[in-house]
């Protein structure tokens, strides 16, 4: 039996449900692009020259986050002055799938004087070797490694891996999927804490 996109189920049961449940369905992806566009300007500093790297046109177009986050940035003040995208294979078929270190590796040489990088599409497959590659200093990296993006499916990174990557300094922030019971201060903070959690490096 053929496997269906999420994309196509959303869009099947978005035939079958008022409009306003379909919205709720994606207000999560909505909070989580408030609340990254924020903490992108949090590590960015004054320099609000933001890289994205999402997927290609083989994924088809944009997520409902992507967009979302668009516009959140926007709000901030920020700029999205590169956007490189990603072939990361055919979840269908056998085989890895994820950002690439060619993509990771040109999304950086081209975002040197970025104030961060946010990737939409999980981390990058890096090995030892690649992460001894990375130049340092570099602008703070930023993942989002969730099992969707709204519409999309999102690419989800092993737990491990996440942590292997923060301890060694290639990336700043992960946002995972799981509640977190820290404090919500506000009403987009508190949607995002019920449906994701966001992983920092040790201090």
């Amino acid at each position: 039996m053929r496997r269906i996109s999420f994309g196509l189920l959303l869009l099947l049961f978005s035939g079958c449900r008022p409009n306003q449940e379909v919205r709720a369905l994606l207000q999560p992806s909505q909070a989580l692009a408030e609340v990254l566009a924020q903490e992108a300007v949090r590590l960015a500093g004054a320099n609000r020259s933001i890289t994205l790297i999402t997927h290609d046109a083989s994924w088809g177009p944009p997520s409902t986050a992507e967009q979302a986050l668009r516009t959140a940035l926007k709000k901030q003040n920020a700029t999205l002055d590169f956007v490189k995208t990603a072939s990361l294979g055919n979840p269908m078929l056998s085989g890895e799938v994820g950002l690439k270190a060619a993509d990771f590796f040109e999304a950086m040489e081209k975002s040197a004087k970025a104030g961060a990088v946010i990737s939409l599409v999980g981390a990058p497959l890096l090995n030892e070797s690649d992460i001894a590659r990375l130049a340092s200093p570099h602008p703070p990296v930023l993942v989002v490694a969730t099992a969707s993006l709204g519409d999309k499916m999102g690419v989800h990174t092993d737990p491990l891996r996440l942590a292997s990557l923060l301890e060694a300094k290639v990336i700043q922030l992960a946002i995972i999927d799981g509640d977190d019971p820290a404090a919500k201060p506000d009403p987009t903070r508190a949607l995002f804490n019920q449906h994701y959690r966001i992983l920092r490096p040790a201090e």
